[in-house]
């Protein structure tokens, strides 16, 4: 039979000193990674726990490897916890000091190891960067030892098992967490039947083993079952999630767009135009504004009723956006009127723009119902003038389409400055 040594009172409790020293600074090192992980609302504590300039020298300023290494830290902890739990066994002589030594500097070593890789970003190489299956079956294996030399303290090493597969539900894939689940039952079904099998071996210890066993294959099994109902929530969540974002891109568009001509509305081309006049501020540039207006649109509504309208200005819209650069911008106005963007351009250039989707307008059937049907617009013209509002700019533009209307309509009126010089 194995004895204790003898121990003073003051000696005993310099030894759980030091121990209890190493958990204060376990249980912080946890509250550290898991609060920078959560992150917490509240900025100034946030900023103080996760110690950014300290994440930042341990791994990287890339975000995806601190979060796989804040990840990494938690699993270090943990790890670290079965190190201090071993090695205090061992300084009170129920744990054989020379396995217990063994032991450590082989974790070490392998924590090391996982370190290094995430440090010199190695792992990004990898399938899985974040290495949670080998980290799992790392941990498992120096379980499985630990228990194996853990005398009074070899259930230590179930709790920190449990542990171990219940954070790899967060940070593995459940093919992962299934497979490491099985490793940990053939690990922890060896390391039972070796304690059970010694000579040494007590009748109530092989006893033990035995409801250790059982309590592991139901934690296991439980684990899987879980892992399996996680499996079908992320599915869900990912449906969903992809479901939010496909109406949130629908409710956006349906935001900057005219429902009946698809083309831009009102209220986004004033943003649109609002930007690039800043941008042409800054810059000294130029662009020009065309506002165009179906001729006698009242007539056609009022003669063919109003479907057929509302073709004639999807026709025209179509023909409108197939005869501008990508780089121009048009919109529906309002009501019959559209408003276009020409960038980079002058007022000369842009009638020529103009023109050209006049004589295709001149060719397109722009109702089904009335194949015989044509139509005309008139447009008016203008440039921008660095530093003046966009009301201005467009109020000229105006100007120059009531212009068009009065000469005959069917036609472009210009109204810009050139070199100084008022043309209209």
């Amino acid at each position: 039979m194995k004895y204790l040594p003898e121990f003073t009172p003051s000696d005993l409790l310099g030894a759980q000193a030091h121990y209890l020293i190493a958990w204060a600074v376990l249980i912080t090192a946890v509250v550290v990674c898991v609060t920078a992980m959560i992150r917490c609302n509240t900025l100034w504590l946030h900023r103080w726990l996760s110690l950014g300039w300290l994440s930042d020298v341990l791994f990287t300023r890339d975000i995806k490897q601190k979060k796989i290494g804040l990840r990494y830290m938690v699993g270090v902890v943990n790890c670290t916890t079965g190190l201090v739990a071993l090695n205090y066994g061992a300084s009170v002589g129920v744990i054989d000091p020379d396995g217990c030594r063994q032991l450590t500097w082989a974790a070490v070593l392998i924590m090391g190891t996982f370190y290094g890789l995430l440090r010199t970003g190695w792992n990004r190489k990898l399938a899985n960067p974040s290495m949670s299956e080998a980290q799992m079956a790392a941990a498992i294996g120096f379980l499985g030892w630990g228990y194996l030399i853990g005398g009074p303290g070899a259930p230590v090493a179930l709790m920190l098992l449990f542990i171990i597969l219940m954070f790899g539900m967060f940070t593995a894939t459940s093919r992962q967490l299934i497979r490491s689940s099985v490793l940990a039952g053939i690990v922890f079904a060896t390391v039972f039947l070796m304690t059970a099998m010694r000579e040494s071996a007590a009748p109530i210890t092989v006893q033990l083993q035995m409801v250790y066993g059982g309590v592991l294959v139901i934690m296991l099994v439980s684990v899987c079952l879980l892992v399996n109902e996680m499996a079908r929530l992320r599915a869900r969540l990912t449906q969903r999630k992809s479901d939010l974002t496909a109406a949130l891109a629908q409710i956006k568009e349906l935001a900057i767009r005219d429902e009946l001509t698809g083309l831009f509305n009102r209220r986004h081309m004033v943003s649109v135009l609002n930007a690039e006049g800043q941008r042409t501020d800054r810059s000294q540039g130029r662009f020009c504004l065309g506002l165009i207006d179906v001729d006698h649109f009242k007539k056609i509504n009022d003669e063919w009723g109003h479907g057929t309208g509302d073709e004639v200005l999807r026709s025209l819209s179509n023909v409108i956006a197939a005869g501008l650069r990508e780089t121009d911008v048009v919109a529906r106005w309002g009501g019959e009127e559209f408003l276009v963007l020409f960038t980079e351009t002058d007022c000369e250039d842009a009638t020529v723009v103009i023109e050209r989707i006049r004589l295709m307008l001149s060719n397109t059937v722009v109702s089904s119902n009335l194949p015989e049907l044509r139509v005309t617009f008139s447009a008016g013209m203008t440039t921008y003038q660095v530093d003046e509002s966009i009301v201005a700019t467009i109020e000229r533009a105006d100007q120059a389409l009531y212009q068009a209307k009065a000469t005959g309509r069917n036609r472009t009126e210009r109204h810009t400055f050139c070199d100084g010089d008022y043309l209209a």
